[in-house]
């Protein structure tokens, strides 16, 4: 008899610790990052002031936009804001060769840079898109200083490079130099975590251990680490720790964990379908789904090292050798003939669970490769797409030359003496808000910001800074200042303040050689930023809020549109553009890892059947295409044609039609099918297109995807087939 043992206590309590010591050092890893950030600007600042840099406060703000605990991150954002920068005085140079002595139209062509700034921006991910900010509020930043000065443009300009270099020196020396912090050791936790999440995922999925929402939210954080590791991929290209072999290897990682876990949802997706319509091959189906969630697990474990990835992958391989022999074995007792439907329920279900277990193979090589040299760079197309709505872009455009162009008008129309600057913050808060998620909260918090910079500025520039001397009582005074912004960095809730509060108490405080105490000059500075900044977020909040309903309307064209294109373009590196197109349309939703509301949820209804149907019609067409042409079924074509028809107008009748011609394209391809070849359950091309065509007629059969919902429920049933409706 076996006695049971006990876990002693004393577990517990380690695990306590350890739990303990991890917050401990996440808290520590922030401080550090917070002193590293001061110790940065500070030494921006005094080398701005050793140099007599006109505005040592550019060079800190400089700091602070770049600064980033990753120091690939600080690399790529500092070459793109020497871009933008660049760019942005050129243009500013062109406007004023352009307009001399015009201000009118010199803020006409200004707004309309920004506008288009503001559009890139948008139009472009992680800092491709920063580049164009910069570009864009640059401009401004020099041409609304200079506006009634602009023969000093080529000293200003200058000025304004030397400061942003001394801020991009600084930034980077602190942040590689003082306990630096690699994005590759970041990259290999993200693929860590991920890799192990997913294996837990399949387990749980086909052993029914987790809830729908529970499901819904595992995709969301699947999306949103797709997009992160390749936010993290292109920002660590100019570390010296990351090679083109890595940069391959995670473009391929990715590639693979997008596809197997598209095939893992149209498992589930099938198994629910089939189960609702109590289809005999359902239980099949689940014995082998779950012996292959079983080889993913190590003593009932996910794969955490590279060694547990490599026996998982052998086992994974082991599965696949076996698989004929059990689906043989698992049809016999099915004991219903080849060309029954329920053997076409079973085959379908096969094809899926050993695609499934061949992408998971791969994952899991390309996951247990080990050290980058060991992995093959190959030759396929691997770049991530990225799908960007360009209406939502042109709208942020003209909302912001629109705002900027207004205020300009005000200012000129009033003569208000600090009208240049409320404009110049117009510029910058569109510039850089214009593009998050939801500028009008971007902008608000901005505000607040703002508004908690600036009584801090006071209060340090004018009842303590003019007691003092000497750079050393400089910097003591400022640290705690400068300090709060870091702090409020740390909190999810405050963090949309931090970098606005940092922004103003440099620009208040304004350090220089000969220090100006003008309260009233650095009253009305101040309150010009701040209306400036709070004209803009009225201006997004009331013209074609980017929150709309309108705009949230439009994700759904967009998925559909992404089935439209697998349908006619060319199949060379299609599936990858599709997999990484689609779920970039959702980086938004993504983002916040859940449906916040009823369009967002139709969105995510919307990505799923995109991917599965998008998948199929794929996999459709590169069997058909290894046909000959006298092989070739029209009835194939005409089917892919309906399908095509049906996404680009989801109606009643297209969906019908849609269903018809599904329907006549399986009959083609049985009907061209000799008894051999009908014998085999997994073999040929045609099987493949037999499958992928079965599979898109039960997804659209059923009445709970969106598809059904835009066209007021499932069409009629063909011929008295199973229904997969629930």
């Amino acid at each position: 008899m076996k006695s049971t043992i006990r876990r002693p206590r004393r577990f517990d309590l380690l695990a306590a610790v350890k739990g303990v010591a991890a917050q401990t050092g996440k808290e520590a890893a922030i401080w550090l990052f917070a002193l590293k950030q001061t110790l940065a600007v500070l030494l921006a600042m005094w080398v701005s002031l050793r140099f007599e840099l006109g505005q040592p406060s550019t060079a800190m703000v400089t700091v602070y936009v770049l600064m980033h605990p990753q120091s690939g991150m600080v690399l790529t954002k500092s070459a793109y804001r020497i871009l933008g920068t660049l760019f942005g005085a050129a243009a500013c140079l062109v406007l004023f060769a352009l307009f001399p002595q015009q201000r009118v139209l010199f803020l006409l062509g200004l707004s309309l840079w920004v506008g288009f700034c503001t559009a890139g921006a948008a139009l472009n991910r992680n800092f491709r898109c920063y580049g164009f900010t910069l570009a864009g509020y640059t401009a401004a930043m020099v041409g609304l200083s200079l506006v009634n000065h602009p023969m000093s443009f080529f000293a200003y300009a200058s000025n304004r490079i030397s400061e942003v270099a001394v801020g991009i020196l600084c930034a980077g020396l602190v942040g590689d130099l003082i306990f630096p912090q690699h994005l590759g050791s970041t990259i290999v936790r993200s693929v860590q975590s991920r890799y192990t999440e997913f294996c837990g995922f399949v387990q749980a999925l086909f052993t029914g251990k987790m809830s729908p929402r529970d499901v819904e939210g595992t995709h969301l954080r699947f999306i949103h680490s797709v997009l992160t590791l390749e936010s993290l991929r292109g920002a660590s290209l100019l570390e010296t720790t990351q090679t083109p072999r890595g940069d391959a290897r995670l473009r391929r990682m990715n590639r693979d964990f997008m596809a197997a876990s598209t095939t893992l949802h149209s498992i589930d997706q099938l198994m629910k379908r089939l189960q609702k319509a109590e289809s005999p091959a359902a239980p099949g189906l689940v014995l082998l789904a779950e012996s292959l969630a079983e080889a993913l697990l190590n003593d009932g474990e996910p794969a955490r090292t590279e060694a547990e990835a490599h026996r998982s992958s052998r086992r994974i391989a082991a599965y696949n050798a076996t698989l004929d022999e059990r689906v043989a074995a698992l049809h016999h007792d099915l004991g219903t003939p080849p060309d029954s439907p329920t053997t076409l329920d079973f085959v379908t279900g096969v094809e899926l669970i050993r695609r499934l277990a061949q992408e998971i193979q791969d994952y899991t090589g390309a996951y247990a490769a080990g050290p980058e040299e060991h992995s093959p760079l190959g030759s396929e197309d691997l770049h991530f797409a990225s799908r960007t709505d360009p209406a939502v872009a042109i709208l942020n455009g003209i909302r912001a030359m629109l705002t900027l162009f207004l205020i300009s008008m005000f200012w000129i129309g009033t003569s208000w003496q600090y009208g240049n600057v409320a404009v110049m913050s117009v510029a910058i808060g569109c510039s850089l808000f214009a593009p998050a998620p939801d500028p009008t909260k971007a902008l608000t918090g901005g505000l607040i910001g703002h508004a908690l910079g600036f009584p801090a500025a006071f209060i340090c520039k004018f009842l303590i800074l003019p007691h003092l001397s000497g750079f050393g009582m400089l910097c003591a005074v400022l640290v705690p200042f400068l300090l709060v912004g870091s702090w409020l960095a740390m909190s999810p809730k405050t963090a949309n303040y931090s970098l606005a509060y940092s922004v103003m108490v440099c620009f208040m405080i304004a350090p220089s050689n000969s220090m100006q105490y003008d309260p009233m000059y650095m009253l009305n500075f101040g309150n010009a930023l701040m209306l400036g900044l709070a004209a803009a977020a009225v201006m997004f909040a009331i013209f074609i809020p980017p929150t709309g309903s309108w705009f949230k309307h439009r994700i759904p064209k967009m998925l559909r549109r992404q089935v439209l294109k697998v349908c006619s373009a060319p199949l060379s590196g299609l599936e990858h553009r599709f997999e990484s197109g689609t779920r970039d349309l959702l980086q938004k939703i993504a983002a916040g890892q859940s449906a916040q509301n009823s369009p967002d949820q139709n969105a995510l209804d919307w990505m799923f059947l995109a991917l599965e149907t998008g998948r199929a019609v794929i996999h459709l067409r590169q069997a058909a295409q290894n046909m000959s042409q006298q092989l070739r079924l029209k009835e194939v074509d005409e089917s892919i044609a309906l399908i095509q028809q049906l996404f680009r107008r989801p109606t009643g009748g297209n969906h019908a039609a849609a269903i018809t011609g599904v329907e006549n394209a399986i009959d083609a391809i049985r009907s061209q099918q000799n008894r051999e070849t009908a014998g085999h359950l997994l073999d040929g091309d045609l099987h493949q297109m037999t499958t992928s065509l079965h599979f898109i007629r039960i997804a659209l059969l059923d009445d709970e995807t969106a598809l059904a919902a835009s066209t007021n429920g499932p069409a009629p049933r063909h011929r008295g087939e199973i229904s997969y409706a629930a």
